[in-house]
């Protein structure tokens, strides 16, 4: 067999096309399997977990991942500042995220439009679940604020010097980075009621002051008290005296 025979028969008498068509299926096949065990988890369709939970969009998908990620930094948080993100460099982004974590909170870019629905459904357990609009809040009081570029910083403790310290902070970026609004335990705060709270005291030092009035009130009522006691006793003694002088004069 010549060259040009060689080169229109392959291995145990098959041409080269049926080799190429028999590695191209080969490889499909390998592809497919692969695709199916490694695609990522937004491409799947189903949207029942193996618990049973259903939710709007896929289980998997990046959709729900965000709205039960928003659950958890509003529920894990007592308080939570909301701010406007406009025109940060990738530098400064990256400086003023290592500044607030300092401060003691963690800065978070949001989704608006998941985040809404999150809050719209925030009173279920499941926000992800199919819930009908006429259930849904509407006037949730922190809808109004998520209009445009939206973070979160949250915190950890129920710290007003934290707040303050990273309040500070934002006050070098002017409109760049602000607050607009900010969620502290299970209130909703504007701009001024924030900026009575940055000024208490931390909690252990609220509860060191209430501790230090409870126990002057304590004290007070103490003295109070033994300060009655001979009082009572007194008068029920002078009572029975003058009950046994009425009896001996009869």
């Amino acid at each position: 067999m010549n060259f040009a025979g060689r080169q229109l028969w392959g291995f145990n008498g098959l041409s080269l096309s049926s080799l190429r068509i028999w590695s191209q299926t080969i490889i499909s096949r390998s592809y497919v399997s692969y695709a199916s065990k490694a695609a990522p988890a937004a491409f799947k369709t189903s949207k029942w977990s193996q618990d049973g939970r259903e939710t709007i969009k896929p289980v998997d998908s990046r959709k729900t991942f965000l709205i039960d990620s928003y659950k958890q930094l509003m529920g894990s948080n007592p308080v939570v500042l909301f701010v406007h993100y406009n025109n940060l460099t990738k530098n400064e982004d990256h400086h003023y995220r290592s500044q607030i974590k300092k401060a003691g909170g963690s800065l978070t870019m949001l989704r608006n439009n998941l985040f809404s629905v999150y809050l719209r459904n925030s009173a279920f357990a499941d926000p992800c679940a199919p819930i009908k609009r006429r259930d849904q809040n509407l006037s949730h009081p922190l809808l109004p604020l998520f209009k445009g570029p939206t973070a979160a910083i949250s915190f950890q403790e129920t710290n007003p010097q934290s707040v303050a310290r990273v309040l500070k902070i934002l006050e070098k970026l002017q409109d760049r980075l602000f607050v607009v609004g900010a969620k502290v335990e299970a209130d909703v705060y504007d701009i001024n009621q924030l900026s009575q709270f940055k000024n208490l005291p931390d909690k252990p030092g609220l509860q060191s002051q209430l501790l230090g009035l409870l126990h002057i009130l304590s004290g007070a009522g103490l003295v109070r008290t033994l300060e009655a006691g001979p009082q009572t006793l007194y008068l029920t003694l002078q009572s029975h005296h003058d009950n046994i002088g009425k009896d001996d004069e009869e």
